[in-house]
């Protein structure tokens, strides 16, 4: 089995996903604050997890062959190293 070669533009990508979250936002950190998100900029469509892995699976549920854009809910970084 050969690796799928994915052409996406990085910075296009990451903007309609910010642009998602921004719309989502206040709702997203009412109810799920730490939590990841993670978004599917072509749909629209996100998926909630305790980690990046659940939400991302989640999201390969329905779309299996998409480059999901992930968020810590409420939070500048999914992750961080001391």
């Amino acid at each position: 089995m050969s690796a799928q070669v994915l052409n996406i533009n990085k910075s296009v990508h990451v903007k309609k996903a910010q642009q998602i979250y921004n719309q989502i936002k206040q709702e997203l950190e009412a109810h799920y604050r730490g939590e990841i998100v993670a978004i599917d900029p072509e749909s629209g469509e996100y998926f909630l997890g305790k980690t990046v892995v659940e939400a991302v699976m989640k999201g390969r549920e329905k779309y299996p062959e998409t480059v999901f854009h992930s968020i810590r809910i409420g939070y500048p970084a999914v992750s961080f190293r001391k």
